[in-house]
């Protein structure tokens, strides 16, 4: 049987945020059990692969994996890697799974490009719809739409394993048809919440996520086991004792919480 752990559920700046004074990110300072790292989960089979190579990667794993998958070019989701560099653990050869275009910003641009000419590093190109057959588990990465800093692409994972499958898309532009009919065709999907609402900060039109209240009304009739995560700061679903957090769970969804584990 193959497991995911999740490893964190914030958007990537992670909660505290940098600068902010919110009632949330103060709580998180005052008490660190209410902070939140950045999104990212673990699969573990015969060997154990991180999703998402993120800044608070020294609090999430203990060990260096077997491999990482990456999912795109922002801040929370591969910065992390340099972790695995000579100034860190200084690892050998570690398979990270990426894009091609992601591959050459590793290759290409320092300090990422240390890790491949130092080989800390082995990287290795993935297309969408294409499946990686690991151990017990497949994977298949999915091309998603999402903001774009560098044009590298996105990427969603299905993990299929013995029993049970998973989805993971942490972050996407919209809840297109073509991405809840993946939520629908998958056991449990981890989905993008990053905001509850348009009108959380003022520049939502340049950062563009579902609304965690608009993904459920489309998903409302779903049998599949739906978890939000990648939440901003400012989402209300990140306190518990929210009223957000109260219709969430109510409806039938659940807010993803570091620790919980998924079988496969």
């Amino acid at each position: 049987m193959s497991t995911v752990e999740i490893l964190g559920t914030a958007q990537d700046a992670g909660v505290p945020h940098l600068g902010c004074r919110c009632e949330s990110c103060a709580a998180a300072r005052e008490d660190p059990r209410r902070a939140r790292y950045a999104s990212a989960i673990r699969l573990e089979d015969a060997g154990r692969y991180l999703f998402d190579a993120t800044p608070d990667v020294r609090f999430q794993t203990v060990d260096v994996p077997d491999g990482v998958f990456l999912t795109h070019a922002h801040l929370g989701h591969l910065t992390g890697l340099s972790y695995f560099g000579r100034e860190s653990v200084d690892a050998d050869e570690l398979p990270v799974y990426a894009t091609s275009g992601l591959g050459d910003v590793i290759r290409d641009n320092e300090p990422l490009r240390s890790l491949v000419r130092e080989r800390n590093v082995e990287l290795r190109a993935v297309a969408d719809g294409d499946p990686v057959a690991l151990e017990t588990t497949s994977v298949t990465p999915i091309r998603v739409d999402h903001r774009e800093s560098l044009p590298t692409g996105t990427l969603a994972y299905r993990l299929d394993g013995p029993n049970r499958s998973l989805l993971y898309v942490s972050d996407v532009d919209a809840l297109t048809a073509r991405v809840e009919s993946l939520i629908r065709d998958v056991d449990v999907a981890l989905v993008d919440g990053t905001f509850w609402s348009a009108d959380e900060i003022g520049r939502v039109e340049a950062v563009p996520h579902p609304t965690v209240r608009s993904s459920m009304a489309t998903l409302a009739d779903v049998d599949t086991e739906v978890r939000f995560t990648h939440l901003n700061h400012t989402n209300p679903l990140v306190d518990p004792a929210s009223d957000a957090r109260e219709r969430l769970e109510s409806a039938g969804f659940r807010v993803a919480a570091r620790g919980d584990v998924v079988e496969l």
